[in-house]
């Protein structure tokens, strides 16, 4: 039996990067795709590097973990090389002969992308050097990240595993299909979520915003507020609903409140990623799912120059090619970046409408 108690030590390395060392946009299907399969290349580089024995469980340790989960981390190991295998395969699509990320058939499995990735991206052009030097730290900070959550999922839970089908991580998207949300609001009045509301309008953007009771009794009334946006529930207060039965306890009282004030409740979104099983159960019997991400901007602790929080979220959606995108609209990084990264992908994907979900 895999040990399953989990002692943080500290908190993993967040992957950061900007993509100024990628020297075309990504505007288009065809640029979109280039550059997709190169991120992917990147990753499952960094993947097949991660220990394939641990020794006194040197992983766990190595991603800030006392002890960590293996079982969770190999179950997690094998979707990603199934989704990482497809989503090459789904770039290979706009594929051309002279192209030096292009294989001359399309991998039909995770070793035979492995087997390509090195020498695909180490026959880039010189142009390519500054990115390929970036992007490999960052796959490899990133690829801890999620490893750590991984070792993490069966103990509190995260968003990196489903405890049941009806949970979203928006991996059932369609190719290049992507949704906005946003956590821990409202601010107070005149605050970064006022801000943002008129950059979204002006983007013709329309995301779910999860919203935590502390903060919305402290702003009523709101509804007017969100006009054209969706709204979720974050909880009564921003704590874990696994550690803290008080707010689990509270969660039922909460989102009737919310409705009575909103509308109907359809998403609720666990602080953290934290759950239980039959949470999720008993809000799915109400017609409330679990809507958790697969794309996270780490906004909340993001670094100074916000280009690198642009560029880690170009990036997963790059590598990840479909999914839900999760910032804090709590912060002032929300605001500065949401509006490079929909221009970057102007033509090249699809960005949902929260109300038709």
């Amino acid at each position: 039996m895999h040990g399953l108690l989990v002692v943080v030590l500290a908190v993993a390395p967040v992957a950061w990067t900007d993509r100024a060392g990628w020297p075309h946009p990504v505007s288009t299907v065809k640029d979109f795709d280039r550059a997709s399969r190169a991120e992917v290349l990147m990753f499952v580089e960094a993947l097949a590097s991660l220990p394939l024995e641990v020794r006194g469980n040197f992983l766990a340790q190595e991603v800030g973990l006392k002890h960590g989960d293996m079982g969770a981390l190999e179950a997690w190991k094998k979707s990603r090389k199934a989704l990482l295998l497809e989503n090459f395969r789904r770039g290979f699509a706009s594929c051309s002969a002279d192209d030096v990320l292009c294989p001359a058939k399309a991998p039909e499995s995770f070793e035979a992308l492995v087997t390509l990735a090195t020498p695909m991206l180490e026959s880039l052009p010189a142009e390519y050097a500054t990115w390929r030097t970036g992007a490999r730290q960052f796959h490899a900070a990133h690829v801890r990240e999620l490893a750590r959550l991984a070792m993490l999922s069966s103990s509190v839970s995260s968003e990196i595993a489903r405890l049941d089908d009806s949970e979203v991580t928006g991996e059932t998207f369609g190719d290049r299909e992507f949704l906005l949300t946003f956590d821990d609001g409202p601010t107070g009045a005149a605050g970064e979520t006022d801000a943002l509301l008129p950059v979204l309008k002006s983007l013709d953007q329309h995301a779910v915003f999860f919203v935590v009771g502390d903060a919305m009794h402290a702003r009523k009334p709101a509804k007017a507020l969100y006009d054209g946006q969706c709204v979720g529930s974050h909880g009564s207060s921003h704590a874990s609903h696994v550690t803290s039965q008080k707010v689990a306890a509270q969660l039922d009282s909460w989102n009737a409140e919310l409705a009575s004030s909103m509308g109907p409740v359809r998403w609720f979104r666990p602080p953290y990623g934290q759950r239980t099983l039959r949470q999720t159960q008993a809000l799915s019997k109400q017609g409330i799912g679990v809507m958790l991400w697969n794309m996270d901007s780490q906004d909340w602790q993001a670094p100074k120059n916000t280009a690198q929080v642009e560029g880690r979220v170009l990036t997963l959606m790059l590598l990840w090619r479909r999914g839900v995108v999760l910032f804090h609209d709590v912060h002032p990084v929300a605001r500065k970046v949401v509006p490079p990264v929909v221009n970057a992908l102007s033509n090249s994907v699809t960005w949902s409408d929260c109300r038709k979900l």
